[in-house]
């Protein structure tokens, strides 16, 4: 094995994180709360997903994962970072259209990682302002190119499954014991009619899955790479078996697939690896056939997308139905505690009346008694004027006069001493 594999694989890896466009590219959607939506796939998008997650890792950013395939997925965000792959062939994969054009016609603003195109570009123009694109070599960067994307919105930068850490898989580069493994596709994408006997598609075990997590990515790539280190060498149409192959420092034999993905990525990549080959050979579709098969394609693309929409439209309908549910049974709560409110508000109104009640007839109780006091007034007012008067006429009486005379002769000094003394004595 040699050993030299290792020394590229780092110096791509350098070659991504160094990678100004993209690192800042990346801060500046995270910095405004973009979300990752990594892509649908087999296992070899299990790992284009688990080198991006590797890079955010050494970035320190964790951006939010969403899932899901329909037009309104990207519903309710602003900024979006769109994993990379191969889903943008014409004719063949067209799995992300509907949503992306339908976000960016909302005024979403999108950054797609590594990928290839292939008959697209002209539909993104529109909100190139909006874009920032990455390819993965640079057959599919003339290509956007051709379709009139501008120069300043697209960039290229090797795929993402090359910054897929050392760690993963270290205890795995170890010497086969069997000479070759095949692994030729099996899909519409594939070369080949029919496939060595031999041959076995093994990321078809793990297809149409959204890779979102390390763990989810790195259980089922170990053991596919277990069993590809058993193997001096791998020969393959499949792209992302070549570069764990490669990873794991296997001899690679590359054929390619049905447009120019593996061939492109090999000279702008795999082919700084000497153990790593390419063969060119034709396919063994005619043109005929491989329209065929790419009206197949859409064929079965159109039924899951409607097979998806007419889900999602169960799906909110559920919600829907659950939210009624929920307010249904939030309102009968509201309504019997407003019949207990009300019916305590009347038991407080009540008593509030009864206290009302009783504080009128203590009112009137205490005005009945004012009156009487008043009335007691009024009257010992009138006795004591007639009192006064009686007093008055008394006074101005000749008795009266007389008496005062009389009595004033007893309140003489000595005289009227002897006087009351007198009186005294004749008394007893």
């Amino acid at each position: 094995m040699n050993e030299n594999y290792k020394n590229i694989r780092q110096a791509v890896r350098e070659e991504i994180w160094n990678n100004v466009k993209l690192i800042e590219s990346l801060k500046h959607f995270i910095e405004n709360d973009a979300a990752f939506y990594p892509g649908y796939g087999n296992l070899g998008d299990g790992l284009i997903a688990l080198g991006t997650l590797d890079l955010f890792e050494d970035l320190g950013l964790s951006p939010k994962c969403i899932e899901g395939r329909s037009k309104e997925t990207f519903s309710g965000y602003n900024y979006i970072v769109m994993g990379g792959g191969g889903g943008w062939v014409k004719g063949l994969w067209e799995t992300y259209l509907e949503q992306t054009i339908t976000f960016l016609q909302n005024g979403g603003q999108l950054l797609i990682l590594p990928t290839s195109f292939f008959g697209f570009g002209s539909e993104f123009v529109p909100y190139a302002d909006q874009m920032t694109i990455f390819c993965r070599e640079q057959t599919s960067y003339e290509e956007l190119l051709r379709q009139g994307m501008p120069k300043d919105r697209i960039f290229v930068c090797s795929d993402m499954a090359f910054y897929t850490k050392e760690k993963h898989f270290s205890d795995l580069e170890v010497k086969g014991e069997y000479p070759v493994l095949q692994i030729f596709r099996l899909d519409e994408e594939g070369g080949r009619k029919a496939p060595p006997r031999t041959s076995v598609d093994l990321p078809l075990l793990f297809n149409d899955v959204q890779w979102t997590s390390i763990e989810q990515c790195v259980k089922p790539l170990r053991a596919v790479a277990g069993l590809i280190s058993q193997f001096e060498c791998v020969e393959t149409d499949r792209l992302h078996m070549a570069v764990l192959a490669t990873i794991l420092g296997k001899t690679v034999r590359l054929e390619p697939s049905s447009y120019f993905k593996i061939k492109a990525i090999f000279d702008y990549t795999l082919h700084r690896f000497p153990a790593v080959s390419f063969g060119d050979r034709s396919s063994d579709y005619i043109i005929a056939e491989q329209g065929i098969r790419s009206e197949a394609r859409l064929l079965r693309n159109t039924v899951r997308r409607l097979n998806l929409d007419r889900q999602a439209e169960w799906e909110q309908r559920v919600f829907v139905l659950k939210q009624n549910d929920a307010l249904l049974l939030r309102l009968e709560k509201l309504q019997k505690k407003l019949r207990e409110t009300s019916d305590e508000k009347d038991i407080e109104i009540k008593k509030r009346e009864d206290l009302v009640k009783l504080e009128q007839n203590r009112c009137e109780n205490l005005i009945y008694k004012v009156s009487n006091l008043e009335y007691e007034i009024e009257c010992k007012q009138r006795n004591f004027s007639f009192s006064n008067k009686e007093l008055e006429m008394i006074k101005s009486s000749r008795l009266y006069r007389l008496s005062e005379r009389y009595y004033s002769v007893f309140r003489l000094p000595i005289f009227g001493f002897i006087l009351r003394f007198f009186r005294k004595v004749i008394i007893e």
